[in-house]
């Protein structure tokens, strides 16, 4: 299965989209989150800031302006994260027009921009009158989902051939129903277990649903459907035994157990024995596994930000070994370090690319020679300096020149790499870092009323990279200046 490689950004409703409260659109799980656990550390501060979405970047409003700058950065690609809530608000029956309406203007735009809009149906975002009825702990969910997939395919299918049901299930389960740290902010093994496998049983249905969407004409036979993971492939703090097989451990969790269902059509054994060992009272119908079996995904989409460093000890933080305090995870042995001597960004995520292409090639081995795999989130946090007339983010650029390389070499050594997307198109709301968490290539004034756009010096150089095909990645800083500079003569009001 080929495809034409292409150069992308990513995106995500929640983070970008605003106008929560119009367009008959009503709450998800992260519009009361948000408003429950509003938090603002003091300035300058790398911690976790919990803001209001209310507006966010306001691409609702702004798309077009957005098209038109996409244009103007030569993007082949735009993967969006899309808003459930928007399109059913009420319930799972009910089709809100305007809701699908915007996403059939967006893909329209994009469309005559000759841009190809890559949807991705669910990233977190549970709709809040599915989540009062049980959420994703609810098996009922499976048909509710089938109807908004069913709609998107319905509307939406003509506009592309590359589609994925959800990202990062694991951040969605773990952070959501273990750990506490995202919405629905459970801390229940048991509703982790049930709402893992109601995720993979609609993804499964999302298959089945994209199967009837092309006898029924409307997705092209060409069109895939993909599973989106933000794998981050292990590095053992030594070389330990016990490190080594940690990092085996965490692979069968954090790589195996959100993978295979959907694409190998089976759970791991990981999975079967943390629910027999936590005498968690779930069990699998015959049926179901059956069905995951029948409907397994074609592809994969890849978040690779970062390795992970891994140990089997459980050390206690040592300033002089490590940059922060070292995290137990809730398997035994398995701990994860921050080396005093590794590189890192001001948020504290590692830099460092050597592990892409092993991990695109375990990819590979573990799911077919010729799976398709898209990079679809590998992007720099920072605090950006906004106060001079350019933006210069240099280190952005270094880290996303270091990655591409990777992601093309991976594809030079017989990975079936179709695509890169960086994350992000523009600054946006972080669930890491809210709005002082800088990711994107376009700059957003948020203390302005119009959330006004300027572009950095990382779009001048990415629009080169897309120019040449990613055939030439060096740049001198002078020539990247000369070409932001030129960009802003022609920024006019069409782009702000």
């Amino acid at each position: 299965m080929k495809k034409e490689f292409i150069f992308s950004v990513s995106t995500n409703a929640f983070q970008i989209e605003g106008a929560r409260s119009l367009g008959g659109r009503t709450d998800s799980i992260w519009d009361e989150f948000t408003k429950r656990n509003f938090y603002i550390p003091a300035l300058g501060k790398a911690e976790r800031e919990i803001n209001s979405i209310e507006i966010a970047a306001d691409f609702y409003h702004k798309y077009k302006t957005d098209c038109r700058i996409m244009d103007k950065l030569g993007l082949k690609g735009f993967v969006y994260n899309m808003d459930w809530t928007r399109i059913f608000p009420k319930d799972e029956n009910y089709i809100n027009p305007e809701g699908i309406k915007f996403y059939i203007d967006l893909f329209e735009e994009l469309n005559k921009y000759g841009i190809k809009p890559i949807p991705i149906l669910f990233h977190w975002d549970t709709p809040l009158w599915a989540e009062i009825r049980g959420g994703f702990e609810n098996p009922e969910i499976i048909q509710w989902f089938k109807n908004y997939v069913e709609c998107c395919f319905k509307y939406l299918g003509k506009y592309t051939d590359i589609w994925f049901v959800n990202d990062e299930n694991s951040s969605f389960a773990q952070s959501g129903y273990i750990t506490g740290d995202f919405p629905p902010g459970k801390k229940d093994k048991t509703a982790f277990v049930k709402v893992l496998h109601n995720l993979n049983m609609s993804a499964a249905i999302t298959m089945e649903e994209f199967k009837k969407a092309k006898d029924k004409g409307l997705l092209s036979k060409e069109s895939i459907l993909g599973i989106d993971h933000d794998w981050s492939p292990p590095v053992p703090y030594t070389d330990s035994k016990e490190d080594i097989e940690a990092c085996e451990k965490y692979n069968e969790w954090w790589k195996d157990l959100y993978l295979d269902p959907n694409l190998k059509g089976e759970y791991p054994k990981v999975f079967l024995e943390f629910i027999k060992d936590n005498k968690i009272d779930v069990t699998f119908s015959k049926e179901d596994l059956q069905y995951l079996k029948n409907n397994k995904l074609d592809f994969i989409g890849w978040n690779y930000y970062r390795p992970i460093y891994v140990t089997a000890n459980d050390f206690e933080y040592d300033e002089t070994k490590f940059i922060s305090p070292p995290s137990k995870t809730h398997l035994k042995n398995v701990n994860f370090v921050q080396p005093i001597e590794k590189k890192y960004t001001k948020w504290k995520w590692p830099v460092d690319n050597t592990k892409l292409v092993e991990g695109a090639k375990r990819l590979s081995k573990d799911y077919g020679k010729n799976i398709p795999i898209m990079i679809i989130e590998n992007g720099f946090g920072d605090f950006d300096d906004k106060s001079k007339d350019l933006i210069l983010d240099w280190d952005r650029i270094e880290y996303l020149k270091d990655h591409i390389q990777e992601t093309l070499r991976a594809k030079e050594e017989g990975v079936n790499m179709i695509g890169y997307s960086l994350w992000t198109y523009c600054d946006i709301f972080s669930p890491s870092g809210g709005y002082r968490k800088d990711y994107g290539l376009v700059s957003v004034d948020f203390n302005s009323p119009i959330r006004e756009r300027k572009p950095k010096a990382s779009f001048a150089w990415y629009k080169k990279i897309i120019e040449n095909e990613g055939k030439e990645l060096e740049y001198s800083q002078s020539e990247i200046i000369s070409d932001l500079t030129g960009i802003l003569k022609d920024w006019d009001i069409f782009y702000k």
